[in-house]
């Protein structure tokens, strides 16, 4: 398992799982499969509208649907394809700012290289023995493809191994208003901040607290920021269950 830690636009290190050569291989072959039969769907729909001329409408149609799949969903769903979105991996820029349109262009230019002349071998080679887990066209592009999701699902009920909270008195009641993901994320951000008592964690850390007290509408916080979201976390089990 490789990490990388990625400096956001606040000034805060961010640590995340690297993409593995395999997660990007897996998505790949989803995103073929899902432009096989998609090109296939439309070429059989086309044929059959256009009769004599449907050689040149699906030409016309399902080349640059082939060609640019992969750039245009990059760009407008985020970072992600179909079969990364599948897969939970994005990607992303290692400054830590948005990737621009002109980094995913260049992702996808390089594809030539990384993946279609080469059948795959340079972006194999490159993607496993770099640090950063990059491609050709990461390189150039200053990218790379980390998880959006941990490998093993965990629920809230496994976090703090509650066995009964019928007693249970919820001290931030509000906390109904967040969802299973909010409060696996804090449970996250404090369990990398226990694990690595750094300067980039702890900021980390404070701006993910600052969060829940304004959308919780509070007025202070206890000092103890590990404590108030082990409450938090308690309070929701609480209240979910």
């Amino acid at each position: 398992m490789r990490n990388i830690d990625i400096l956001t636009s606040q000034n805060v290190t961010i640590n995340y799982e690297l993409a593995g050569l395999r997660y990007r291989i897996f998505a790949w072959i989803i995103d073929i499969i899902i432009l096989s039969v998609s090109c296939g769907t439309l070429s059989f729909i086309l044929t059959l509208v256009f009769s004599d001329l449907a050689t040149y409408v699906n030409y016309i149609i399902l080349t640059p649907y082939f060609l640019f799949y992969h750039l245009l969903s990059e760009i407008f769903m985020n970072g992600q394809s179909f079969g990364k979105k599948a897969l939970g991996i994005k990607v992303v820029k290692i400054d830590g700012i948005e990737p621009s349109l002109n980094d995913y262009v260049v992702r996808w230019a390089f594809r030539a290289i990384d993946i279609l002349l080469s059948l795959g071998a340079v972006a194999s080679m490159l993607i496993s023995s770099s640090v950063k887990g990059q491609r050709l066209g990461d390189i150039i592009a200053n990218t790379t493809v980390i998880k959006t999701s941990a490998d093993h699902k965990i629920f809230l009920t496994d976090i703090l191994s509650i066995r009964t909270l019928v007693n249970y008195q919820p001290v931030y009641p509000q906390v109904r208003q967040f969802s299973e993901a909010d409060m696996l994320l804090l449970k996250e951000v404090m369990d990398r901040y226990n694990q690595h008592r750094n300067e980039a964690h702890y900021n980390a850390l404070q701006e993910a607290v600052e969060i829940v007290k304004e959308k919780l509408q509070l007025d202070k916080i206890p000092s103890d920021s590990i404590g108030f979201i082990r409450t938090l976390i308690k309070d929701y089990v609480a209240l979910s269950r």
